[in-house]
């Protein structure tokens, strides 16, 4: 029924109650609206399939550095992952530039963090991971966990312009057993709302 003649009679027979709880559910409507709940992304960049592409390299000296893309196993559960042991020195850095479309107005970076299993690392040794965008910083985590942490990075990029996203890890006292890895890293974006 979209008649809105015929919507309002419907309406008007109704029970004030009723018109209610009509009322509040096109409140919830309009609110699932603005928050995009309706339609999922339309737009999706890969980091793992688009790995080739990406520039890799340490800050100081790559000595110690391991970096690539395979699946990763962190507390049981193995995904695809960009693998960035940091060098003994300085910081281990996977380098994308993303062309993002006209349509994308909200973007989300998608990603697990976590030490590989199989690493013996000490409860007081800790690896940076950091996300940077056009050179700055937007986000950061300081951790040891041989589990898969998950994160929801806002990410606020002009659309239709190429943004550098960059992968940092960096060992935190000892470099040995730093298995840092990055799980199924995923930019998404939302089509922008207009008020």
């Amino acid at each position: 029924m979209t008649d809105i003649t015929a919507l309002l009679q419907q309406i008007e027979q109704l029970s004030p109650e009723s018109r209610a709880a009509l009322a509040e559910y096109v409140a919830f409507l309009r609110w699932r609206e603005q928050q995009g709940a309706e339609a999922g992304p339309v737009w999706s960049y890969s980091f793992i399939e688009t790995f080739g592409r990406a520039a890799v390299y340490a800050t100081l000296n790559p000595a110690g550095m391991d970096v690539k893309m395979a699946p990763a196993v962190v507390g049981g559960e193995t995904r695809p992952a960009l693998w960035a042991h940091p060098p003994v020195e300085g910081q281990a850095v996977i380098e994308y530039h993303v062309p993002v479309p006209e349509n994308a107005g909200r973007l989300y970076l998608n990603v697990a963090v976590g030490i590989r299993d199989g690493a013996k690392i000490r409860p007081d040794n800790l690896v940076a991971f950091i996300v940077r965008v056009n050179g700055l910083r937007v986000w950061g985590r300081q951790t040891n966990a041989q589990t898969w942490q998950e994160t929801r990075i806002p990410i606020t990029a002009p659309a239709g312009d190429i943004i550098r996203v960059e992968f940092v890890t960096e060992a935190l006292g000892d470099h040995q057993w730093t298995w840092a890895v990055w799980g199924k890293p995923e930019l998404v974006g939302f089509q922008q709302h207009r008020a």
